[in-house]
């Protein structure tokens, strides 16, 4: 595996904090400008695999990315997210048929869910070298779990674990990232990851079910900006 270099990481990691603490300070950002800002978040996975027929099936799709903590972390971390999510609960199941008191609920959920993330996740330059995997970025599979879902992603991966991400920042930021992917079904990866999402989007509990969580392990990362610096240049 390869380490996420520190131009990625500049861009990427750091500027999510900004981001971040931007929110928390409830500094006024445009909206626009928020959009911009979160495609840090939201890259192309890009996936592939030889059928059955002797074809090669070919799939790409935007999805939520994010930053998990070295293996010594994850342990405490599942539980003070977990308390996190069950206070949450305790209010949704206690007032759920209260359609303002949910939109509280959310509001509120969001606010302390971005705290912890800041907290834990998206840290100082300092701490995130000792306490982020920056060999490793994870993100769940929403779609298993919905009958209409095509499931391009899932089926291919049960093929094949090389995958690219994608990340394009108009107008012009773009980076590819290869590597390979495993499934976590019933593990620390699963447990922490969906705790990590669910810590700023609340989900109920019956809209939780089957997510398994995906880790892409990091093997070349590449600036593909139309820069002179850029144009497929690898840079890990």
């Amino acid at each position: 595996m390869t380490l996420l270099p520190s131009e990625f990481l500049k861009w990427n990691y750091y500027g999510r904090r900004k981001m971040l603490q931007k929110m928390l300070s409830n500094e006024h950002m445009d909206p626009y400008r928020f959009y911009i800002e979160f495609t840090r978040h939201n890259p192309v996975l890009c996936t592939a695999c030889l059928t059955e027929k002797g074809s090669i099936e070919v799939n790409g799709k935007v999805v939520g990315i994010g930053y998990i903590p070295k293996k010594e972390h994850m342990k405490n971390l599942i539980k003070i997210f977990e308390e996190h999510i069950w206070k949450s609960d305790e209010e949704y199941f206690e007032h759920q048929d209260d359609e303002e008191y949910i939109r509280r609920l959310r509001r509120n959920h969001s606010k302390r869910g971005a705290k912890l993330l800041l907290k834990y996740i998206y840290l100082d330059e300092e701490d995130a070298a000792d306490k982020i995997d920056f060999e490793k970025l994870a993100t769940i599979e929403l779609a298993a779990r919905l009958p209409h879902s095509s499931k391009h992603t899932w089926r291919i991966l049960q093929h094949s674990d090389t995958a690219s991400l994608v990340f394009f920042q108009p107008p012009s930021i773009s980076y590819e990232l290869k590597g390979r992917i495993s499934i976590h079904l019933d593990d620390d990866y699963h447990r922490l990851v969906n705790l990590v999402h669910d810590a700023y989007h609340y989900t109920p509990p019956e809209n939780r079910g089957f997510r398994p969580v995906y880790i892409f392990h990091v093997e070349e990362v590449y600036d593909n900006s139309p820069t002179k610096k850029g144009f497929g240049r690898r840079i890990a």
